[in-house]
């Protein structure tokens, strides 16, 4: 009997052993995997915010050839950069990067960017404006 307390001692130690290395490896693995992931060139911006750059490309693709006006888009941008806690949309390359691709996806050249109403604000707002947009036709 001593003998079998001793074996469920020494089995319930290895498990708890086990289950806190099996963490660790998974823990370790993870972090490294969201690192590299991070600064994908595919990707333009980085993991963490495909996401808000593909919310600006599926709003710009809906104003596009529409009479939306620049204050009012300007302010949709502010909305979505909002809800995904990006506090400064205008000084966020993932801004123009979205509208890039949505422009891309509606079909508009890249000669024709500066010919947007919607778009007087925004391209007013950095001198690095247009050539961010422009690269996000890549996306």
């Amino acid at each position: 009997m001593r003998m079998l307390i001793g074996f469920g001692a020494l089995l319930l130690a290895a498990g708890v052993a086990g289950c806190s290395i099996s963490w660790s490896i998974s823990e370790s693995s993870e972090s490294l995997g969201s690192s590299s992931e991070s600064s994908s060139p595919k990707d333009g911006v980085g993991k963490a915010k495909i996401p808000y750059r593909d919310d600006i490309a599926n709003m710009t693709l809906s104003v596009a050839g529409s009479n939306f006006t620049s204050a009012n888009y300007m302010a949709a941008i502010g909305r979505i950069a909002a809800q995904r806690s990006i506090s400064d949309w205008e000084g966020e390359k993932a801004t123009y990067y979205g509208i890039g691709k949505g422009l891309k996806k509606a079909g508009i050249a890249k000669e024709a960017i500066g010919k947007q109403a919607f778009l007087t604000g925004v391209l007013g707002s950095r001198s690095e404006a247009r050539a961010w947009i422009e690269d996000g036709y890549r996306y």
